[in-house]
């Protein structure tokens, strides 16, 4: 039998593969604070700090279709997480 989480994790999944498929690059050095990211994982993250190494971000979950609990907790996301800028 299928579950709700099943089906997330299916979603996130996708939307994982549709990135690699596409071989798109984000470049995060000089993305700025306040900036939204779609990650690997499928969710969206707000930009908290960014210290500009090409590496890594501080960021505030703001979606996790797959894990509801995560929105609002502080993270890091490595730059091949990040797969998309939002706004």
């Amino acid at each position: 039998m299928s579950t709700a989480s099943d089906a997330e994790e299916t979603k996130s999944e996708a939307i994982a593969d549709s990135a690699v498929r596409s071989k798109k690059v984000i470049m995060i050095t000089d993305l700025p604070e306040g900036s939204q990211v779609r990650l690997r994982n499928g969710q969206i993250a707000e930009v908290t700090a960014n210290p500009r190494d090409g590496g890594w971000l501080f960021v505030k979950i703001l979606e996790s279709d797959a894990d509801p609990s995560r929105v609002g907790t502080d993270d890091m996301a490595f730059c091949v997480d990040v797969i998309d800028v939002i706004k």
